[in-house]
């Protein structure tokens, strides 16, 4: 788990597939509608997310809903585990938990 003075998270992750344009741009609008978002960059086909501190509860599952609905690698969110958000993050039966933690 990290620490929240930790915080310079940057998540990389292989971009979605887009099923149009407009698919595209609201994903990005999504993503600029979570303000712990600082930014969003493209290496080849990856997207480079960074953060600009820890999430708060609600970015965080703003960030688990645009990953599970893009259909995109979600075991990059599980750095964003902390003491404080472990109670609801860590939930064995939640949509999102054996995509963010691999649990087989």
């Amino acid at each position: 788990m990290l620490r929240a003075k930790e915080y310079r998270m940057q998540i990389r992750v292989e971009g979605p597939t887009y099923f149009s344009e407009n698919d595209e741009t609201a994903m990005f609008e999504w993503l600029g509608r979570i303000s712990v978002v600082q930014d969003v960059t493209g290496e080849g086909c990856d997207l480079i997310i960074r953060l600009k501190r820890a999430p708060t509860d609600k970015q965080l599952r703003d960030l688990l809903a645009l990953f599970f609905r893009y259909q995109m690698d979600m075991t990059p969110l599980a750095a964003l585990r902390t003491a404080k958000n472990e109670s609801w993050f860590s939930e064995q039966d939640s949509y999102w938990f054996d995509k963010v933690f691999r649990r087989t």
